[in-house]
Parts: C-alpha cells; sequence; structure tokens
C-alpha cells in the first residue's frame, strides 16, 4: 500500500491533536479540580453527580432552616427562663403577704413590687431577635405586648380547687352516657365563678355554665357539710337562686334536691354528643357575659354596672350586682399562627416544624370573660397586684396564690413544649451534618480528582506533545514544522 505525504501529514496532525487534547483535558481537570466539567465527559457519572448536587442544595437550605431555628429557640429559652424567674419571685411575695400571721404586711408597697415583675414581664415577652419579636406569632414585626396606662374596672372571679370543682360539677348524659363536668367556668386549666355583692352585704357567686347562684359561704365551707352528709354533687337546693342566662339555650338543670340526686335524676336535657354539649355551654355563657363586660379587657359595661338582679329565692328582696377591681391590663397585638422553619423531605407540620411560642402559648387563649386573648394570667396576676394593694389577705390566701401558681404552671408548659420542639432541631441539624458529610462523599467519588495523579499524568501529557512536536521536521513540510515548533 502506498502511503501518501498527505496521509502522514493529516496522521500526525491528528495525533498531536489528540495529545494536545489530552494536554488541555488535565490542565482543566487540575484548574477545576474536577473530574467532570461537562456532561460529555461521562454521561452516566455527570447525571449522578447532578442528582448529589441536588441533595446538597436541599442539605444546606434544611441545615441552615435548623440552625436558625435553634437560634430563634434559644433565644425564646432564654426570655422564657426569665419570665418564669419573675414569676417564682412573684408567688413567693403573695405567699408571704397571705400569710395572715405575718404582722409586717404593707400591701400596696407590696403591690409596687410585683406590678414592677409584671412590667419587666411584659419587657421580656417583647423579647425579638433581628428586629423580629420572637413571641407576636407570624406578626413578628409587630410588639406583642403593651400594659395600660390607665386601670379598668374588672369583673372579679372565684377561682376553685380541685374539691369544689369536683362538688359543683354537673352530671348531664352525653351519647346517653352520664359523664360528670367540673363546675364553674373552664379557663386555662382553672374553674371560675363570678363574684357578686348581694344587697345584704354579703359576696355570692356565680357559675356562668349554668346560671346558678351560690352564697360565698356555702362555696367556701359550707358545701363540705354536705359531703360529710353524704351528697356527693350540687343541688338546684344549694343555690340561692338561678339567673336566666339566655332566653332560647337552656343547659341542663341541676337535681332539683338531694332527693332527685339520690334518685339519679341528674339532669333535664340530655345531648347527641360531646360537641354540642360543649357548644351549648361555649355560648349560653358568651351571651351572657358578653352582655356584661368587654371582650377585650373584661371591663364591665353599662349593662353589667346596671345589674340588679333582685330575689332570685322566694321570700327574699336581696338585689345582686357584680364585684368588680380596678386593674392595669396587658393586650396582646400578636397572632396565634404558627413560624415554620422546614428541617425535613415533606409537607410543613406546624407541630413539628414550628419555632416559635406565641401570647396564647404563654399567657392562655382568654379569661373567663371572653378577654385577655394571649394574655389571660397576666391579667390574672394583675388582679392579684390590685386586691394586694387593697389588701385583702383573705382572697390572696385562696384565689390569689391560686391565679398566681397557675400562671407559672402554663408558662412551665410553653417552656416544655419549646424545649422538645428545639432538642429535635438541635438532633436534626447533627442528623444534617452527618447527612452532608455522606453526600460530600458521593460527590467527591463521583467527581472529585487524585491531585497528585493529575498531575503526573498532565506532565507525560505534556511531554508526549512536546515529543510530538519535536518530531514534526520528520514529518512535515518546512513551513508547516517551523510554524507548530
Amino acid at each position: 500500500m502506498r502511503v501518501s505525504s498527505a496521509m502522514m501529514i493529516n496522521n500526525y496532525i491528528n495525533a498531536v491533536n489528540g495529545n494536545y487534547a489530552t494536554q488541555a483535558k488535565y490542565v482543566e481537570q487540575n484548574s477545576t479540580q474536577q473530574k467532570l466539567n461537562r456532561p460529555s465527559d461521562d454521561p452516566v457519572d455527570y447525571a449522578k453527580y447532578l442528582s448529589y448536587t441536588t441533595d446538597d442544595v436541599e442539605n444546606s437550605q434544611y441545615t441552615s432552616n435548623a440552625q436558625s431555628a435553634v437560634s430563634w429557640m434559644t433565644a425564646s429559652d432564654n426570655a422564657l427562663t426569665n419570665i418564669y424567674q419573675q414569676f417564682k419571685t412573684f408567688i413567693e411575695q403573695t405567699n408571704q403577704a397571705a400569710n395572715g400571721t405575718n404582722q409586717t404586711f404593707d400591701g400596696s408597697s407590696t403591690a409596687t413590687q410585683l406590678l414592677s415583675i409584671l412590667q419587666e414581664t411584659v419587657s421580656q415577652a417583647n423579647s425579638d431577635q433581628g428586629g423580629r419579636y420572637l413571641f407576636s406569632g407570624q406578626s413578628d414585626k409587630t410588639q406583642p405586648f403593651t400594659m395600660s396606662t390607665d386601670k379598668v374596672q374588672r369583673g372579679l372571679t372565684k377561682t376553685l380547687d380541685e374539691n369544689q370543682s369536683a362538688f359543683f360539677g354537673k352530671t348531664v348524659s352525653i351519647g346517653g352516657v352520664a359523664t360528670k363536668v367540673d363546675g364553674g367556668t373552664q379557663v386555662n386549666g382553672m374553674d371560675q365563678m363570678l363574684s357578686l355583692k348581694g344587697s345584704d352585704g354579703n359576696d355570692y357567686y356565680l357559675d356562668p355554665s349554668t346560671g346558678y347562684v351560690f352564697s360565698k359561704d356555702f362555696v367556701q365551707s359550707g358545701y363540705k357539710d354536705k359531703i360529710s352528709a353524704g351528697q356527693t354533687s350540687v343541688t338546684a337546693d344549694d343555690a340561692v337562686g338561678r339567673i336566666t342566662l339566655t332566653s332560647n339555650s337552656t343547659l341542663a338543670d341541676l337535681p332539683k334536691t338531694a332527693a332527685d340526686l339520690a334518685a339519679g335524676n341528674l339532669n333535664a336535657t340530655a345531648y347527641a354528643d360531646e360537641g354540642t354539649y360543649e357548644s351549648l355551654t361555649t355560648n349560653v355563657r358568651k351571651d351572657f357575659i358578653n352582655k356584661y363586660f368587654n371582650t377585650t379587657n373584661g371591663a364591665i359595661t353599662d349593662a353589667g354596672k346596671a345589674l340588679q338582679t333582685t330575689g332570685l329565692s322566694a321570700g327574699t328582696s336581696t338585689t345582686f350586682s357584680f364585684n368588680t377591681v380596678e386593674q392595669y391590663v396587658v393586650s396582646y397585638a400578636g397572632d396565634d399562627n404558627k413560624i415554620s422553619m422546614v428541617k425535613l423531605n415533606g409537607g410543613v407540620d406546624t407541630t413539628r416544624d414550628s419555632v416559635n411560642v406565641t401570647g396564647s402559648d404563654m399567657f392562655g387563649d382568654s379569661d373567663i370573660f371572653g378577654a385577655s386573648h394571649g394574655t389571660a394570667t397576666l391579667n390574672d396576676m394583675l388582679t392579684v397586684v390590685a386586691e394586694m394593694d387593697s389588701g385583702n389577705q383573705n382572697w390572696l390566701s385562696s384565689d390569689g396564690i391560686t391565679l398566681a401558681n397557675n400562671a407559672s404552671n402554663y408558662l412551665s408548659e410553653a417552656q416544655t413544649g419549646l424545649a422538645s420542639r428545639s432538642s429535635a432541631y438541635s438532633v436534626a441539624v447533627t442528623t444534617l451534618n452527618d447527612q452532608n458529610t455522606v453526600i460530600q462523599g458521593n460527590i467527591t467519588d463521583v467527581n472529585g480528582i487524585n491531585v497528585a495523579e493529575v498531575a503526573t499524568k498532565l506532565l507525560t501529557a505534556q511531554t508526549i506533545y512536546n515529543i510530538s512536536l519535536a518530531i514534526s521536521k520528520n514529518v512535515l513540510p518546512g513551513t508547516i514544522a517551523d510554524y507548530l515548533s
């Protein structure tokens, strides 16, 4: 076969170009520190590389979310811890003031100290992180808590203890099953009644969930005599009378007499299910309380001030009006929405992924008046301050201590929930960092280079290329060889 000069030249140029391409490949790999710089380098490995880099981007975002969440919750926990310590001091001083043997009790001075504690509490509750308020829900650009500069005249409550709540409860038939429900109105883990003043100078208590009115003496201690006599639950005979709550939505009555109670005649009405019963109790109570109290701050309305409920029991001319207390109130401008920082694949779960604590989480959603959204227990504590200022040790020794302890317990539950979620996010950070190690390993395996190996191959390729150029004078015409050289 005859080999022409043109074939020799073409073969030589192809070889030189191939050597140059090999050298360029290693130069590029050495420069980028990557084996794959375009899909054509290795289509299969490049597809794996794209998948791994997608995993890396997702992992980085989840890690950033989790780290931001941990930072947010750490700041929140610090504020909640400070508030909890303030509440402990509040409880200690309330206990000391309620001690009847304390002859040096100065209610006004102690009230001033307690008010300062709550003012600091409001300041801590307005803590922010990078210009975003920690406890405002999703309205995190809005300062959540504000204490009023003036006092308002609010209704006064009576908080039942466990034994009172059980006795003043009632049994209703729900879905054919006799069910015992607590007495009073259930709010923020407490059972409460409203305090009334009789024209005879005595105090009385109204159960808003039924409308029945009882004497203070009976609620405080008289019911114990009934228990000693074998009566296990309140009856209509134990009340001084009943205020009709609404004209068209009547709750189940209490048993008429002890004999009815013993006979099992516990209620006049049965309910199909628990939801139906709870809806009715809520609506009846709401209709009643909304008429007499402001649902924003619990202040008594003009209708409430004008209330003169006459002679509830036959043969008595006693009239009843609401007892009130003048106090400061705190309002909440945030919302109850959760801020989610997703740390895992899948949909957002506000219970799992939420990082914030709202006012309702910290201080309760509402009070007996349907007011104090997000500030209920704070306003309960401000009631304690007002009663402290008036020197009402008897009230402090029962209701005051109960309200203060309940506020602390409510806050503690919010702390516990936050700590649990914070722990989950901390674990997520560790897990995501471990996953990142695996992902980076996968990326290195498919796209990484051995620097020493590439450097050696590059040196070899350069040597071969230079040799190719050196022998060009034996293959190419002089002018071409001179040009390549």
